[in-house]
């Protein structure tokens, strides 16, 4: 299963983020935390040493490695360039499983402290600066993402702010996305905005939202004015606790969360947890956005015509219980 944390910048999308991945991992899951803003901060608020910039999934060679490892024996495939962010599995490729501890991709990009593994998108350098987008970045995440087989695992992501997700394939890669809003006019525009873009790619039913920083009950009623109650998980209000820790540069622990702002928390998981797990469903999803964008002209005219990437026969809980049969043997 997956989740992402979207919201404003400032929201709160990291704390929610940090609190959820601890829960999970309380609750026996098998978690892997993302960080895939550029404001990097779910490490520390997970008593993480940011990782270093070597093993952020946008370095270059780490970029190259990982390609590389996905593509496997996948002969539709032509190359390494025509490897785009939307290019699904198929028969032959290397998924990456999430349980297994020794997998090349988590070994080499990944850090463990604390039960909880967490990987790094990446962010500026100061050789990006005039000569680099964000964005760009982002495209061997969602390689990642589509390749991994979460059956006996959980994603948790710390996204991007605002509605960047829409430019690419990642506002459908998740079972459950909750926006964190504040109780003011720029939380529920960026509310309103995220909400028409997901009625229009058809992933309303995944968006859920959390309100954060509600101080009195005119918060509450702002919120609810403008959102529907059923999509609302909870609320988190004033916290001396995460005021503290925000303060002071410190982790925070799920565990010293006071009880009434856990139960958004403790709803998010719920939610998640009610979600069927279809992988195939998603992948056809992959699919259908991977012929959009490749039907692009500039794609067309530099690669020609990637849709054969599609393999339509492929089976990806199959593929994945394959491999996971290799492995053992």
């Amino acid at each position: 299963m997956r989740i992402s944390f979207v919201g404003k910048g400032g929201s709160g999308k990291s704390t929610m983020c940090a609190l959820f991945a601890q829960y999970a991992k309380n609750k026996g899951e098998n978690v892997l935390a993302i960080d895939a803003d550029l404001n990097i901060h779910l490490p520390r608020l997970l008593d993480f040493e940011k990782p270093d910039a070597g093993i952020h999934l946008s370095e270059p060679s780490v970029t190259t490695a990982i390609k590389e490892r996905l593509i496997g024996m996948n002969t539709r495939i032509a190359s390494l360039a025509a490897f785009r962010k939307s290019t699904p599995p198929g028969s032959g490729s290397n998924l990456i499983l999430l349980e297994d501890a020794n997998d090349p991709i988590l070994k080499s990009v990944s850090v463990m402290s604390n039960g909880i593994r967490i990987i790094v998108v990446g962010t500026y350098g100061e050789e990006d600066i005039g000569a680099s987008c964000y964005h760009n970045d982002l495209a061997i995440f969602e390689n990642v993402l589509s390749h991994a087989a979460d059956d006996q695992s959980m994603i948790v992501a710390d996204m991007v702010a605002g509605t960047d997700a829409f430019a690419s394939t990642l506002h459908a890669q998740f079972d459950l996305t909750v926006l964190v809003v504040e109780p003011t006019w720029r939380g529920i525009e960026v509310y309103k905005d995220y909400a028409k873009l997901c009625d229009h790619a058809g992933c309303s039913h995944a968006l859920k939202v959390i309100g954060n920083k509600i101080k009195t009950t005119e918060d509450r009623a702002l919120i609810e004015a403008y959102i529907p109650v059923h999509d609302i998980l909870g609320y988190v209000g004033l916290s001396p606790y995460l005021e503290k820790q925000d303060k002071t540069w410190g982790a925070i622990k799920v565990e010293d969360i006071e009880a009434d702002n856990l139960k958004a928390i403790e709803a998010a998981y719920a939610a998640l947890k009610a979600v069927p797990y279809d992988p195939q469903k998603r992948l056809r999803k992959m699919q259908e956005l991977h012929r959009t964008y490749v039907g692009q002209g500039f794609i067309k005219d530099r690669f020609g015509d990637l849709t054969t990437q599609i393999d339509e026969a492929y089976d990806f809980q199959k593929a994945t219980e394959e491999q996971r049969v290799c492995k053992t043997n």
